[in-house]
């Protein structure tokens, strides 16, 4: 998909109507009881929602850091020589690799997490069988893996010349942690998303298509699990859960995947 074909109008309806219905999402988890079952998946799921417990304990200063440096930008105007900027650069760099590799690591510890929401949803509201085996959550924390371990090369790849713009124009440095959070919020969106597209047998290639189709709800999605990453604590632990339900709800009614002829669900694996 290149830029001009992108409908701006209607991506941004798709946002506005995902980031609307988190609400919605939290009233329905509460309703329907969708944690319930969580613990099917023996002790494996058990011990990575334990160790993503531990990180999400790590990330609590996150949101300090980030309002920090958006400030520090805000105020830093002036023009730098080149050895300083390729310091800063590198120093940037590393921050971001480490920031935004926790986040995309808590979304697989709590993979079984997003795994049985979206199946409970869609069970609810489609009908679709969701008893699943512990090989068939096995196969998905594969996927997710997998998933997220793209996403997060993708994440730091389209950064790289985000990062070098803003280095040469300093003046508009205050802009680049927006730049930054929109490029992550897109790819932990299709992190989670790719969850439901995988229930319709969609390879991780044809998923991630998908998602540059649906580039407002998948930004949505992210932008919510981002803000919520920020709450400490309980923030990282709940933030699977609540989008992968908001994910699962908005991609059933805005998709064609539950209509099509070939919607029949394949075996959960890991091609790409």
């Amino acid at each position: 998909m290149k830029w001009k074909d992108i409908d701006y109008k209607e991506e941004a309806e798709q946002f506005r109507y995902t980031v609307v219905s988190f609400p919605a999402a939290v009233r329905f988890i509460l309703k329907e009881r969708v944690w319930e079952g969580f613990w099917t998946y023996g002790w494996f799921s058990r011990i990575l929602t334990f160790v993503a417990i531990l990180v999400g304990l790590n990330m609590i200063g996150d949101a300090l850091e980030f309002f920090e440096g958006f400030n520090e930008n805000a105020i830093a105007l002036s023009f730098s020589g080149v050895t300083s900027f390729a310091q800063n650069l590198y120093d940037n760099s590393i921050g971001f690799l480490t920031d935004s590799g926790s986040r995309f690591l808590m979304l697989v510890l709590l993979e079984v997490i997003i795994f049985h929401a979206s199946r409970q949803t869609l069970r609810i509201i489609a009908g679709r069988d969701s008893k699943a085996a512990f090989g068939d959550f096995l196969n998905a924390q594969i996927r997710m893996l997998i998933v997220s371990g793209f996403a997060w090369l993708m994440t730091l790849l389209v950064a790289i010349p985000v990062k070098i713009f803003f280095g040469i124009f300093e003046f508009l440095d205050f802009l680049k942690s927006a730049f930054l959070f929109v490029i992550e919020a897109f790819f932990l969106g299709f992190t989670v998303v790719d969850n439901y597209q995988e229930q319709y047998g969609m390879t991780i290639t044809k998923s991630f298509n998908q998602a540059k189709k649906n580039l407002g709800i998948n930004l949505a999605i992210g932008t919510v699990v981002r803000v919520l990453f920020w709450v400490p604590v309980l923030g990282p632990l709940i933030a699977p859960l609540i989008a992968a339900v908001a994910a699962t709800i908005v991609m059933h009614e805005e998709s064609d995947l539950g209509t099509a002829t070939d919607s029949q669900p394949e075996p959960v694996g890991t091609a790409v």
